[in-house]
């Protein structure tokens, strides 16, 4: 017993060393806020939806036996990110929130008009002084965000068509006489994009990543309007330059449909055999592989992170160079150039999404994970199961490449399944809040300390728990898109903060207050000689 003791105080001393890139910051939780899948925007009311997925399963998952919907329903956000006044100012507390593709993959989601949300997400919160889940709770856990708007992503230029001539979901079929208007205005389903990743440059353009072709489209987020054509993902040779003629594609592309089935009935092209797809002259990647995170930078260019990898032998998922264009109708965004490779911490295995550090045109906030928690069938969320959870935060430099073209300047600041709650903000007795409910897909950093997270819901496909609605207190964990503000205990979003940078501070420069010295691996050296004093000392206490 001595021994093992002792083992164990030297595997607490040297763990942190083995760490892949884990370097988690002091944190609280600061609140928790919802939008109620039950309020449905106007421009999304009286319009049906749902009708790919009645009685359909997605692994242990059942869709909800209440489809179709009269109302278009709402299911949550793949990206998030600042909402700009017409003077170009960041507007406190307002934000861009896109939606996904609608109920998760172009097979069911035909019937899905995009759109884009303007919200207003603030949380009053009291710093534990008589508030914020203490005493009498004079919070409530969570708080409704305030709808401002809710646009249409739609094409009135007629700019979204494919090279083999086919056009976009409504022209060829809608489920019946209510999508009369949204025909009209050339409204985008889930079976022509699935957005994930949006770049605001303004108020009237962004760029919008798209993971069904993979490509980059230029629109109008105020209006939804679409301003570009698309523009798809160049291959890259072993260099990492772009190979001319030679694009990236999924099985979900138009590109492999034959016109005329989609003219006969657009169901009968959907996603397309493997087969199929390898036939063509394109780099296919997967059902649905594209974009998954965007990010503008200080110069103004944006870094286009593909979700995984494209190729097996890749060590990490793609990051892109996108210019955004001059923002005029008619106009492209473009690829200038191939970033690098971004690697992924042991266990995960997707791009959630990403948010550039203010001010900088380097780093960036990036979540990635592993597959659905509960994901397979019929093991769903039974321990022991197929996977568990892996959700982590982590502050990369996307110009500390090394000569793989792999990022190299990397740490992972926050595990969502470990958020430090001192103040006990969701009201349930216990200081640590975990948000694993489907899969977190925005996160934004909005200054120096907080963060605004948020999930993706995949409506209806939402209680892979399987529990019991009525008899939990706060049913919105499970339906709802839900935010979480975190907020971190230094100002490690500072760009003067330096905390990638391992050299220690000159302590002779007093006026550097925002560059600590860091407790790195690149320290663990300098802490052995004490700690095996320690133990020692320990060792001798204990004989």
């Amino acid at each position: 017993m001595k021994l093992s003791y002792i083992a164990f105080i030297f595997s607490g001393v040297f763990s942190s060393a083995h760490a892949q890139n884990t370097d988690y910051q002091p944190h609280y939780l600061v609140g928790l806020l919802n939008d109620p899948n039950s309020r449905v925007p106007d421009v999304l009311k009286n319009h049906t939806s749902g009708i790919y997925f009645d009685g359909d399963r997605v692994e242990n998952w059942v869709a909800d036996i209440n489809a179709p919907y009269t109302n278009v329903p709402k299911v949550g956000y793949s990206d998030i990110e600042f909402y700009y006044d017409e003077n170009g100012e960041k507007v406190l507390g307002e934000f861009f929130c896109l939606t996904d593709n609608g109920y998760g993959s172009s097979h069911n989601s035909a019937d899905y008009p995009l759109n884009l949300a303007h919200l207003r997400i603030q949380k009053p919160f009291a710093y534990g002084h008589g508030g914020a889940g203490l005493a009498d709770a004079p919070f409530d856990i969570y708080t409704e965000v305030t709808a401002l708007d809710t646009v249409l992503i739609h094409d009135p230029h007629e700019l979204i068509k494919w090279e083999n001539g086919a056009d976009i979901q409504v022209v060829y079929k809608v489920p019946d006489d209510t999508w009369a208007d949204y025909k009209d205005k050339r409204v985008l389903t889930g079976r022509d994009l699935d957005p994930e990743g949006l770049a605001v440059i303004n108020q009237t353009c962004a760029i919008m990543g798209d993971e069904l072709m993979p490509a980059v489209i230029m629109l109008n987020p105020t209006t939804g309007e679409i301003l570009s054509p698309f523009v798809r993902t160049p291959d890259i040779d072993e260099k990492g330059n772009f190979i001319d003629g030679k694009f990236l594609s999924t099985r979900s592309d138009k590109i492999h449909c034959d016109v005329a089935d989609l003219v006969d009935d657009a169901d009968k092209c959907v996603i397309v055999d493997k087969s199929v797809a390898k036939k063509s002259d394109y780099v296919i990647h997967g059902k649905s592989g594209g974009y998954e995170g965007f990010a503008k930078l200080e110069d103004g260019s944006i870094a286009a992170f593909l979700e995984f990898k494209v190729r097996a032998d890749e060590p990490g998922p793609r990051v892109y160079n996108v210019k955004p264009g001059n923002c005029q109708i008619g106009d492209k965004p473009s690829f200038e150039s191939f970033r690098g490779y971004y690697p992924f911490e042991f266990g995960a295995t997707n791009i959630a999404d990403v948010s550039s550090i203010p001010g900088s045109s380097n780093l960036v906030l990036v979540i990635e994970r592993n597959g659905y928690p509960g994901l397979g069938y019929p093991t769903g969320h039974m321990f022991p199961g197929p996977v568990m959870p892996a959700n982590k935060l982590c502050l990369v430099d996307l110009t500390n490449v090394d000569e793989n073209m792999i990022m190299r300047g990397k740490k992972c600041i926050l595990n969502y399944h470990i958020i430090s709650d001192p103040w006990d903000v969701d009201h349930n007795g216990i200081s640590r809040y975990a948000q694993t409910q489907v899969t977190n897909e925005q996160v934004i950093v909005v200054d120096d300390y907080c963060i605004v997270a948020g999930t993706d819901t995949n409506y209806p496909w939402t209680n892979q728990l399987d529990v019991n609605l009525t008899s939990i207190p706060f049913a919105q964990e499970v339906d709802d898109a839900r935010f979480m503000v975190v907020c971190f205990e230094e100002p490690i979003f500072n760009i003067d903060f330096k905390l990638l940078d391992d050299t220690p501070m000159d302590l002779d420069n007093s006026t550097k207050p925002d560059a600590p010295i860091k407790e790195s691996a690149n320290y663990i050296p300098s802490m052995i000689l004490p700690a095996i004093v320690t133990i020692a000392a320990t060792f001798v206490t204990i004989l």
